[in-house]
């Protein structure tokens, strides 16, 4: 297993589901910091058709499924406000590593070019499978809330 000094991740943490889960795992697996990058909710509401919960809510959501679920150590975790795709991604040196799933492998490959050209050095990049429902269907929050919507009715 790749160890590396500082991980990065992001996303919008909106219902936190098994893909989340495995991204999280991960990246406390291979990094002794992680930093998570989580999206304001000016930035969330740009590119998703639903409403997202508050940035503090998710990100209190997101503490409790680290240090309850992954037994995460608090102190080894940075988490910050995101108002862009690529965060602190493509300006921290002390940034090695990036954990990506199959979808956001492309956004690691602009963030590597980024930063070589500002004179950083490339992320190692750490990809996780897609997870995937009990149908076959790729676990996502979208997918969550419809199939809650559905049941309610």
């Amino acid at each position: 297993m790749i160890r590396l000094h500082k991980v990065a991740l992001g996303g919008t943490f909106d219902t936190i589901h098994s893909g989340h889960i495995m991204l999280l795992y991960t990246a406390v697996k291979h990094g002794e910091r992680v930093l998570i990058g989580v999206t304001s909710d000016e930035f969330a509401q740009s590119y998703k058709s639903y409403r997202v919960r508050p940035f503090e809510e998710r990100v209190n959501q997101l503490l409790i499924t680290l240090t309850r679920e992954l037994q995460a150590d608090r102190g080894s975790v940075i988490i910050e406000k995101i108002s862009d795709p690529y965060g602190p991604a493509i300006s921290d040196p002390s940034i090695d590593g990036i954990v990506v799933s199959p979808e956001t492998l492309q956004r690691a490959f602009e963030i590597n070019d980024i930063r070589v050209k500002n004179g950083l050095n490339p992320l190692t990049i750490v990809s996780i499978p897609i997870i995937k429902d009990g149908y076959g269907i790729k676990l996502s929050s979208t997918l969550i809330r419809s199939k809650m919507r559905n049941t309610k009715q």
